[in-house]
């Protein structure tokens, strides 16, 4: 295995490690009860990421342990998302930062991981590793949707909230007009 295999195995565990702390700061910094609860649920995902992303890197054996010359150190290659945005983000979410603007955070992580986990599927051979960077490009969009859900939330409620009644009522409906 390349060691840019290596290094998109350590730099995908690194974003679900970083992941971990940017949900639990913003659980700790949202007020809304959905938000506090949808971030901690994100928390505990990826913690199931890196779970997995481990048993990946202890598959992996180098065949030599020496560099080149000209190789850098993984830790000066390896940039996250999160490092890439690391200060921005420490900016923007303090006590102050109000929900919206968490969750809108939240939506260019996860926009961010959906590229990288892409990417890394298609940069690996390993038919086992593609389908592991899948899967997370997966639950990465799927975070996504819940994130843009909960802005429409956040930012009319009201709208929001007739949209979905009206979901439910043409479902309802539906099922109505089937058994007649």
């Amino acid at each position: 295995m390349s060691g840019h295999l290596k290094d998109i195995k350590s730099t995908a565990l690194q974003l679900e490690m970083d992941g971990i702390k940017f949900y639990n700061d913003l659980a700790d910094k949202t007020l809304h009860p959905m938000g506090k609860a949808m971030f901690k649920s994100f928390v505990e995902d990826e913690k199931l990421h890196a779970k997995r992303l481990k048993a990946l890197l202890s598959t992996y054996k180098e065949a030599t342990q020496t560099k080149e010359k000209d190789e850098k150190n993984p830790k000066e290659r390896l940039a996250t998302i999160f490092k890439n945005m690391g200060g921005e983000l420490r900016k923007k979410v303090n006590p102050n930062t109000n929900d919206i603007e968490a969750v809108k955070l939240a939506i260019g992580v996860e926009e961010n991981g959906i590229t990288f986990y892409e990417q890394a599927s298609k940069d690996t051979k390993d038919a086992k590793e593609s389908e592991t960077y899948k899967f997370l490009a997966g639950e990465e969009k799927t975070h996504l949707n819940i994130l843009k859900n909960t802005l429409k939330y956040l930012e009319n409620t009201e709208m929001w909230e007739a949209e979905n009644e009206g979901r439910i009522y043409d479902m309802w409906m539906n099922t109505v007009n089937k058994k007649i």
